[in-house]
């Protein structure tokens, strides 16, 4: 069989099973060879790019940047949601069925705060993890303009339910001699030790921006932003400011943070991350850089902005 009938006889085959639907075998009648052989061609066809097989589903869509993301990163799993007006609702929803399908039930939870964990919150389905106890992973807010925020641990460990263990101490403090010694007090070391050896870390990475929930509750002011990005950072992660590579920019601001160290996000069983904006993508890139996050549940703007800052 020469080459010019080889690939006449492919397009054939091609348009008689996807045109006109019939089977392999009447295929091979209709050709005059066997259905192993009509398969054989039908391989050919897809391999040779004569045959595109297109499913118009914003999932498929999803599902592929949800491989080109594990492809491209050191990360467990990829869930990607697709963009839309409703796209932090949507990734907060997945976020949530996520961690409620997770077997074995996790049976300590660390959880860090702001907008973004408050929807995940909200959207957890009750008796997702009976007798569960819940950790705060870094000092709270003083105000955020949103109770929803300060009270979305409480909500984690009620829908569990389970017990919430806050940290009562503030994010960030004036001087690292009183860091030092907040972070000793027994109640405080109870809970971040605790939460540094949780079964499942949840966590937003945060943007270096005016606007962050840091800036709104009066820890930092907006000089102290300037001064942060100037030092390289991208991004927060429990509070802690990382440059690029997920390193901290400023050891003294560090010394005055109150919140689990980073090398804990490392050790979790699960690792997860959730980011429902694009401009967090650096921070999410510096999170993964430095092996933080397993899992990372996000939109598809903001998987597309990741894969961009690499390319």
């Amino acid at each position: 069989m020469g080459r010019d009938s080889r690939g006449d006889l492919i397009l054939e085959a091609a348009q008689l099973y996807y045109f006109e639907g019939l089977t392999q075998a009447a295929i091979g009648q209709r050709l005059g060879c066997t259905r192993w052989t009509v398969g054989r061609l039908l391989d050919e066809a897809r391999e040779s790019g004569l045959v595109t097989i297109t499913i118009n589903h914003p999932k498929a869509r999803t599902h592929e940047l949800e491989t080109k993301l594990m492809r491209t990163f050191k990360i467990r799993k990829a869930i990607i949601v697709p963009s839309a007006g409703r796209g932090g609702v949507e990734v907060a929803r997945v976020a949530a069925s996520f961690i409620a399908d997770i077997r074995p039930r996790p049976s300590t939870v660390a959880v860090s705060w702001g907008r973004t964990l408050a929807r995940v919150a909200q959207q957890l389905p009750l008796n997702w993890a009976p007798d569960v106890h819940v950790y705060q992973t870094n000092g709270g807010p003083t105000r955020s303009g949103s109770d929803s925020i300060s009270k979305s641990l409480g909500v984690v460990a009620d829908k569990g339910p389970g017990t919430g263990h806050t940290l009562p101490a503030p994010a960030i403090v004036g001087s690292p001699d009183l860091g030092y010694e907040l972070r000793k007090e027994p109640v405080i070391a109870h809970t971040l030790d605790n939460a540094s050896r949780a079964d499942l870390t949840l966590f937003s990475p945060g943007s270096v921006t005016y606007d962050s929930v840091l800036v709104r509750s009066g820890y930092l002011r907006t000089s102290h932003i300037d001064a942060i990005r100037s030092a390289g950072a991208v991004g927060d992660i429990l509070s802690h400011f990382v440059d690029a590579n997920g390193d901290i920019v400023s050891r003294e601001l560090d010394k005055r943070t109150i919140a689990v160290p980073l090398s804990a996000l490392r050790q979790a069983k699960h690792s997860v991350a959730v980011i429902d904006t694009a401009d967090k993508a650096p921070a999410l890139l510096a999170a993964i850089r430095a092996e933080l996050v397993a899992t990372v549940i996000t939109d598809s703007a903001t998987a597309n902005a990741l894969l961009t800052l690499v390319n």
